[in-house]
């Protein structure tokens, strides 16, 4: 079972993380290689943190994961450049 309650806010919580991202900075450069470190580590951590306790279904926390992806969505669309 998959409960859309928490991947929604996770997702819109995500979204508004992400748009708060700013580009361009002196002190940091993150390139495509970090990105991609940056999502597997998350999805690593999303599946070590697993479901709450009485969800059945898979042993991932799809609430961190659409979190993490809102997050990088949300700097491709919404980033501020400084």
């Amino acid at each position: 079972m998959i409960s859309w309650g928490p991947i929604i806010f996770g997702l819109i919580l995500g979204l508004i993380v992400g748009s708060q991202i700013k580009l361009n900075g002196n002190d940091t450069h993150f390139t495509l290689g970090a990105f991609i470190v940056v999502f597997i580590a998350g999805f690593i951590l999303a599946w070590q943190s697993g479901n709450f306790p009485f969800y059945t279904g898979p042993s991932l926390s799809f609430a961190f994961l659409s979190a993490l992806i809102g997050i990088f969505v949300g700097k491709l669309i919404f980033a501020r450049s400084k």
